[in-house]
Formats: structure tokens, sequence, C-alpha cells
């Protein structure tokens, strides 16, 4: 290990390394952290205390020098669970967190997998989002109700480690979870306009667009191969019809004050999305969730700014199946070549995800934005069921997540009856009833705006005003508005 340890040059390399060393030698056995005594390990702690000072003072590269040479001494002659342990926990405990990156050509954006760089193909640091929409919110309701008790229950606790569930400021992703999760967090730097909006604003406003009401018959060229369906294209007059709409769409939104823009599943192509390209910078909506585009036997949201320059795209990982005359057909996802995972990570907001349709459904989908944290979810859908709903809530109760699905009014086709053949989608946020979890529920219905639908389509806004709380008949939780545009 001393070897090691000179080959190291950096704080976060040298946290991956003692992580390894621990998951390595605890592979199948047992070890009781909350038996180790801080008083052993005070001059690990001083140490580490002393790097963060001399950043300040003399550079990163100097401090560390230093560390580094405390650490061999202290590591020698034999490496030990518990030495490499207080090395993570008061890293963990006293190193601020400070993402560093590329950035991705002008556009104020960080692309990372993992803060280390030595050991990443064993061990991943990532840091846990602070600042968040929704501590944010729980700040000002303590301090306006002088309530000593959170506004939410704590999320549930989802380590992707043994070390994991022991450290409060960054994530340790052991080998397995690395493997089963390939994922790149795509990050907005202090200098962005994002990050600025999001550090000043009380509320999120979500704009839902259902879009059409036409058949997808009508717009999507659906082929089949024995059982399984793909869409081979979109027809081009139904294109062009979506394309003017988007463009329309986006145009209104810029005196709407709108965060996040959605747009429902499959309903998009790069042509659509380039007729607001080359635009001048506009001030909403911030962010644009572009439902998806079928194509190359991919399902693909791509998630663009106001102006439609792509921030990051998300590939689906559940396929959607139906049934026609007794034969099941599915949709047809090349899996090689949506293994990727992605996550959005904002200053003053906290983590976003996007999944689209049933990837709400799917285990291992949920299960990464549990070990992630997220904050918001965001979930293009084209269905005529609510099966997704429990998941969301689900998802709103245990882990303090708000889940947005945004449907389209093509896929009401009258499998339904009543109030629930309008019912297109819903928000869900979490709330707390006296000492219990529980979760606020609003749907969203098509309405007499179908009337309408030839002319425009009017979207659905949502407004979540986080320094705001409201009682329930479910439970506190935050204010939540609902709109038209």
């Amino acid at each position: 290990m001393l070897e090691q340890i000179r080959n190291i040059d950096n704080i976060y390399d040298l946290l991956a390394m003692c992580s390894s060393y621990i998951l390595n030698e605890l592979d199948g056995e047992k070890y009781e952290f909350a038996l180790f005594n801080d008083d052993d390990y005070d001059q690990v702690y001083d140490a580490v205390q002393r790097y963060c000072c001399e950043c300040r003072h003399k550079g990163s590269k100097s401090a560390f020098e230093e560390l580094r040479d405390y650490l061999i001494s202290f590591m020698g002659p034999e490496s030990t669970v518990e030495k490499c342990f207080a090395v993570v926990k008061y890293i963990d405990e006293l190193v601020e967190v400070e993402v560093s990156g590329s950035l991705l050509g002008g556009k104020h954006i960080i692309k990372y997998s993992s803060l280390n760089e030595q050991y990443d193909n064993r061990v991943r640091i990532i840091p846990k989002m602070k600042g968040t929409f929704l501590e944010n919110g729980d700040l000002q309701f303590r301090c306006i109700s002088g309530n000593e008790y959170s506004l939410f229950r704590d999320r549930r606790e989802c380590a992707c480690s043994i070390l994991d569930s022991e450290t409060v400021n960054y994530m340790i992703w052991d080998k397995q979870h690395i493997d089963d999760y390939p994922t790149f967090i795509y990050r907005f730097d202090k200098k962005s306009s994002v990050v600025k909006h999001f550090y000043e604003r009380r509320k999120i406003v979500f704009g839902i667009v259902p879009f059409t009401d036409k058949s997808l018959k009508e717009i999507l060229d659906v082929r089949y191969d024995n059982r399984a369906f793909y869409i081979q294209n979109m027809h081009m007059d139904a294109e062009q019809e979506l394309k003017e709409r988007y463009k329309s769409i986006c145009s209104r939104c810029e005196q709407e004050d709108i965060d996040f823009l959605i747009f429902p599943e499959m309903l998009m192509t790069e042509n659509i999305i380039s007729a607001i390209q080359n635009k001048e910078k506009v001030l909403s909506p911030k962010i644009i969730v572009n439902g998806s585009i079928w194509k190359d036997y991919m399902n693909k949201s791509v998630i663009t700014d106001g102006t439609g320059k792509e921030i990051f795209n998300y590939c689906k990982k559940q396929p959607y199946e139906y049934e026609d005359k007794n034969i099941k057909y599915r949709e047809f996802l090349k899996k090689e070549k949506n293994r990727d995972y992605t996550i959005l990570e904002i200053e003053g907001l906290g983590r976003v995800g996007v999944g689209i349709c049933r990837d709400l459904i799917n285990e291992k989908v949920k299960l990464f934005h549990k070990y992630m944290g997220t904050d918001l979810l965001i979930i293009p859908a084209c269905t005529s069921s609510m099966d997704l709903q429990s998941s969301a809530e689900n998802l709103s109760k245990e882990y303090n997540c708000v889940v947005v699905v945004a449907n389209t009014c093509s896929a009401l086709e009258g499998e339904r009856e009543g109030d629930e053949a309008n019912r297109i989608g819903f928000i869900t946020l979490p709330a707390k009833n006296s000492t219990d979890r529980s979760n606020i529920l609003r749907r969203y219905t098509r309405d007499v705006c179908a009337q309408e639908c030839v002319h425009r389509c009017i979207g659905k806004k949502f407004i979540i005003n986080f320094y705001q709380t409201k009682e329930y008949p479910e439970g506190t939780s935050y204010e939540l508005e609902e709109a038209i545009f």
C-alpha cells in the first residue's frame, strides 16, 4: 500500500484507494463500523484538517504532498481496515466537495463519472447533493413554523457499498454497482445561467405538453418482425405539423416563466427539435425534455436548453408491450445501445433524472434513482394505462423524489370510460401525515382543450412553491398550483 500512496497525487484518488482496500479486505466478511474509535485516530483527523487549511494557503498540490508524507508514515509497516477507514471517514467529514472536469464546448456543463481517476474500475467517488430544493424548503419550513422536526421524513437509505452507508458527503460505489450502472453525470458549472437561476428560485414550474390527440398510426410508421415492433419513421406530413406546433409552443413559453418544458414519448424527431436551434438566448423555458425520438432501435429522450442546444440524452430501458388479437408484441430496443444511465446536477435544485414511460416500473431503473438520491424524476410517456402511478407514489413517499409523468392525448384510445378517459398524467410530491410517510398525487386531464387541439395544444402548468407549505388531506407538503398556458 505504501507504494500505492506514493503514486497518488490528489485527495479523491486517496479516498478511492483507501475505500478499495477496505472493500477488498471485507469481501464476504463483516465489520462493525460503529465500533470504530475516533480517539485512536486524532492524528489522522488533524492531518486531514491541516490539508484543508493548507489548500487555501499553499494550494492543493503542496497541501496534498504534506498529507501524503504523513500517511506513508502512518500506514507503515502494516495497513489495516481501521487505518484506511480513518482516512475515509475524515476526508468525507472535512473535505469540501469540488467537482472538476472538462467543460462541454461552451455550455458550462461538466460531464463526469466519478471524482477519482485511479481505481475507478473498482471504486467510484460521487458527491452527495447538498442544498437541494428539498433541503431549502425544509429549512424555510422550520424557520417560519418554529418546528424542530423536518417537513418530510428522511429519505430511505439505499447504499452503493458497505462503505456508502457510513459516509455523509460522498457516495462510494463498489465494483458490482459500477458494472451494473455505467453512469454519466452532467453538471452545470457555477457560471451557468441555469445555476444562477435556481439559486434565486423559490419555486419550480413545469410546462407539460400533451402535444397531439391524433392516433399514433397517423403519425408513426410502425413495423413488425415476428412478435417485436419498431418505428420505421414518422410520416412526413405529421412531422411537419408537429414541428410547427413545437415551434409555436416553445415561443409561447418565452412569456410563461417555465423551468422544465416536457413533451410526451415517441412524438419527436431530430428535425422537429431543430425548429428552435440557433435561436437567440431565451429566458423561458430553461430546460426542455424533448419526449423521445424512436430511431435505430433506440427510444431516446434528448434534453436541451431553451435554445435547442443538447445538454444530455437518455435511452429507454424497459420496452413497451401490448397485445393485439391474443398476440403480444414487444418494443424492439437493442440493449447494447442503451446501457448508459444519466443524471443532471443543478446546484440549488438537486439531481434531475429522466426515464421513459415503463422505465418507471423497471426495478433496476428505480434502484438507480434510489442510489443516486434523485430529487426530481421526469417521465415522458405514451400510455393509456395508469400502471406507472404506484411506482411514482412509492418514490415520493419513501425517497422524497418529485415525479412528473407527461403523457399525450394520442394514448387515450378508448380503454377507459367516464372521467378516466380524459386522465393523461400526474405529478407526485413527498408529504408527511403526522409522523407517517405520505405523498400528494395530482392528476391532469384533457378537459375542454380537446376542442382547440386543431389550432394549438394547451399546455398544463404545475407550480411547486417549495418555500410555502400546505395542509392536504394526505398530509403536509409543498404548495402545488395548476394552470394552463
